[in-house]
Parts: C-alpha cells; structure tokens; sequence
C-alpha cells in the first residue's frame, strides 16, 4: 500500500543485537536507502508532533546505547514491520537467544526529506582525516588541519560515521603507505582505499556489490585521487600481493577469507580488519594466531586490528 501522495515513511529500527545481520537484511527486503546512527536520535521532532511519531517495543530489554538504522520507503511501514518481528523470530530459533529490536514509524512530506537528511549527516574528524559531505565546509575554511575526504552518504556504504570504519581509518593513519601497494577488500564507498591513496599508497579494491564498485569510482573521482585496479568480486581475484590490505567485513566472511589474507598479503606486511563485533575478538584473534598484533583498537561494541604478516606463513 502507497502512502499519500507527496509523503514517505520514515522508520526508525533499533536492533538489540546482531545490527549487521538486521542492516543486510533490511537492504535486500527493502532496497531502500537506509541511514545509521546512533542514539539517542529524536527525528527532529518537537513536543508538539511526539504524537506523530508512534515508538513501540517489540521486546522489553535493558536500556543502553545501540546503533539504529532509518528506513525511509513510500510504501506500508507496517509491512516492513511485520517482516522484521519475523526475521526476529526465524534468528531467534537458528541461534537459540533472543534478538530483540524496537522500532518507530512517522509520516513525511516528502519536500522536508532533502534538508533533512543533509542536516542529519555531520562531519567527523578520524585518524588524519576529515570525512565529511559536499555541503558542508571544507576543513581548509574551518581551519582544521587534516587530510580531507568528501563522501556523500549513499545506501549503506560507509561513510566514516560507523565505529569500524572510524578505526580503519586511524590505524591506516599510521601506517608508512608512500609507494606501498594497498588492497581494499569489500570498499564499499571507497573512503578507506580513497585515505590509502592519499597517504601515498597504490591502492586495489574490490566488493561483491557491483554498486560499491560504482559508488568508489564516483568517489575517487570526487577526490581527485587515483586507484590502480578495481573489481566486482573479492580478495581471491587480486594478481598480486600486498603490503597493506585493510578489511572491513563481517567476522565470518573474514574467517572465511583467512587463507586469500596469507596469500595475498606480502611477508612483513599489513593487515588491518575491522567489521568484528566484542563478541568475535577472541575467535578472530585465535584464527590469526600466526600474525603479530600490532594494535587493537575499541569503540562501542566494535574491535579493529592491526595485524604484521609472520615470514613464517
């Protein structure tokens, strides 16, 4: 069912466990442009329009800071509701605990959503680097000194906001990349292979979504800077080695990468991985029991690593 003409829905979903799980599943069902953030969040509502905007639990949970997520679509939002509390459900049996999320819902015009979603989008200051959208201020105007990247959020690609790529991009800050041969596994928007080449590094990427690859191209071309090699598909098609691959994938996909990682990756060389949730730290760490750790970095419930290639692998 279509929403009024001249009007979207803007659902806001706060999952208590398993985000990642809830961001893929929401950008299949829905193939919509999803936003992440992190609470508290007040939709830039007033006292008066609280009613407007109905927030409902579908579980009771303990009351902490998550990560939530913003699906903005013209259709029903009861149905994407309804399908959620059944994705719950169905990981809730496959796992064997329960996946509590809330959410809310409230009407838009649609002439409120541009300015809206660009007020919505702030920028950051990560490792060197000042990330922030083509509206805002340049750092050079607002007197910082940091290397600039420009990313017009798109989809649910990163841009520099999530936690894990926060900390690829300080630990990419100290690494020595001039003529050094970096690898972007799963790019995204290409802000972290983007940061590689500003430091001097010759930079691959590549990502299994077409779209990633579309987007990272836009983006270096935003940027004024320049990759060497880009494809859709993964860490297995690369035609050479590494010095720097930086990682920042689910826990399980990095898992299952670990024999393309020492392959692909040079003796003595680099491996930065981000994308792993507290829970998995240890599990990550054993499977990478033959690199030196160099650093380990946290933020919120997220874990990145730099990790040194043994001669030995």
């Amino acid at each position: 069912m279509k929403n009024n003409l001249g009007s979207y829905s803007e659902i806001l979903i706060q999952p208590y466990a398993y985000y990642e799980l809830f961001v893929d599943f929401l950008l299949d069902f829905t193939q919509s442009c999803l936003e992440e953030i992190q609470t508290p969040y007040a939709l830039n509502i007033g006292k008066n329009d609280i009613e407007k905007f109905d927030l409902y639990r579908f579980f009771s949970v303990e009351e902490k800071q998550h990560n939530q997520i913003i699906v903005r679509i013209d259709s029903d939002p009861h149905l994407l509701i309804e399908t959620l509390k059944e994705f719950s459900c169905a990981l809730q049996k496959r796992l064997g605990e329960n996946i509590d999320f809330g959410f809310g819902y409230r009407l838009c015009k649609n002439q409120d959503w541009i300015e809206a979603y660009k007020q919505s989008i702030s920028p950051i200051h990560s490792g060197s680097f000042y990330i922030r959208p083509s509206w805002h201020q340049s750092a050079k105007h607002l007197g910082i000194d940091a290397k600039e990247i420009i990313i017009d959020p798109a989809l649910a690609f990163g841009s520099g906001h999530h936690p894990s790529t926060s900390m690829c991009l300080d630990l990419l800050s100290s690494c020595a990349l001039t003529h050094k041969n970096l690898l972007d596994v799963g790019c995204g928007s290409g802000i972290l292979s983007i940061a590689g080449a500003m430091l001097g590094g010759k930079v691959d990427l590549c990502d299994t979504d077409s779209l990633a690859i579309e987007e990272s191209i836009k983006n270096f071309q935003l940027n004024h800077q320049t990759y060497m090699n880009a494809w859709v598909g993964s860490i297995a098609q690369a035609t050479q080695t590494y010095d720097v691959i930086v990682a920042n994938i689910l826990a399980d996909i990095i898992m299952m990468l670990k024999i393309d990682f020492d392959q692909k990756l040079k003796d003595n060389g680099i491996l930065i991985l981000s994308g792993i949730l507290e829970i998995y730290k240890e599990k990550i760490l054993q499977a990478f029991c033959d690199y030196e750790i160099m650093e380990i970095l946290q933020k919120d419930e997220w874990i990145g690593l730099k990790l040194c290639k043994s001669k030995l692998i």
